[in-house]
């Protein structure tokens, strides 16, 4: 995607009120940081409308920039991060060979390039996938036989909380995925770990996981294959939605004050 630039020229505006000049060009960038705030906002607001389970992916891949200089300019910035932009721009169908540039991506002996996939089954179901929450719902219904708690946190015999991992078992009726080797349900991992919160209050969050490797031998086997989907565009919608908001609302506002 190509970098979206809207130019709001606050020195020519600010140029033509004379001895008001700088408090017109205050007043216009106030305006200006706060349409990028607003922008920021409201993409946001379409991610959280439009996306689903990817809409966590990529609300923490958009941020909002503190202003910088840039050839003599000051500049807004809303940017969204590389690891979101298959969400933003779409992606063709093909061997996901982005996973093997993230952060969990090592080398073998080989020089081949690896990356160890974690999939977490007990996140909330507006976070996942239909397929998730199919998959989701067998470990669930098979942890219930076994007696185990899906969202309870179990305590040792002295009523502290047990903390790393604390069982681990297969599924073994579970259908095989074209993507995997083995299926999603094989390597259950049942973890309790201690953490803090934003006000860093201790608390023990339970995670139910498996995991998955993807090499780059797996793209002449066909595994690890996506099937390719439309782009949402929801930075070119917010783009024009804040020139319309600066051009009707914001501009008209603040010259008003200086007429």
């Amino acid at each position: 995607m190509s970098d979206l630039k809207l130019d709001i020229d606050v020195e020519g505006l600010s140029n033509m009120f004379g001895n008001l000049k700088k408090k017109v060009q205050a007043d216009l960038e106030e305006g200006v940081d706060g349409l990028a705030k607003m922008t920021h906002a409201k993409v946001l607001e379409l991610a959280d409308e439009r996306l689903g389970s990817l809409k966590d992916k990529y609300r923490e891949n958009i941020q909002y920039v503190e202003p910088v200089e840039l050839s003599g300019e000051k500049v807004w910035i809303v940017r969204l991060n590389k690891p979101a932009m298959w969400i933003e721009d779409g992606r063709k169908s093909g061997f996901m060979d982005e996973l093997l540039d993230g952060k969990s991506a090592k080398t073998s002996k080989e020089g081949k390039k690896y990356a160890v996939i974690p999939f977490k089954h007990n996140e909330s179901p507006s976070k996942q996938s239909a397929n998730a929450k199919q998959i989701a719902g067998q470990i669930k219904e098979e942890m219930g036989k076994k007696g185990l708690s899906w969202g309870k946190i179990e305590y040792g015999s002295d009523g502290s909380p047990r903390v790393g991992k604390l069982h681990n078992f297969d599924i073994e009726t579970a259908k095989k995925s074209k993507k995997h080797k083995t299926p999603l349900t094989y390597g259950v991992s049942v973890y309790q770990t201690k953490v803090k919160n934003e006000l860093g209050v201790e608390k023990v969050r339970r995670d139910i996981m498996t995991f998955r490797i993807i090499s780059e031998d797996h793209k002449d086997e066909g595994k690890w294959v996506h099937p390719g989907r439309k782009g949402d565009h929801l930075l070119d919608e917010a783009f024009k939605w804040a020139e319309q908001t600066w051009k009707n609302e914001l501009l008209p506002a603040i010259l008003k004050k200086y007429e």
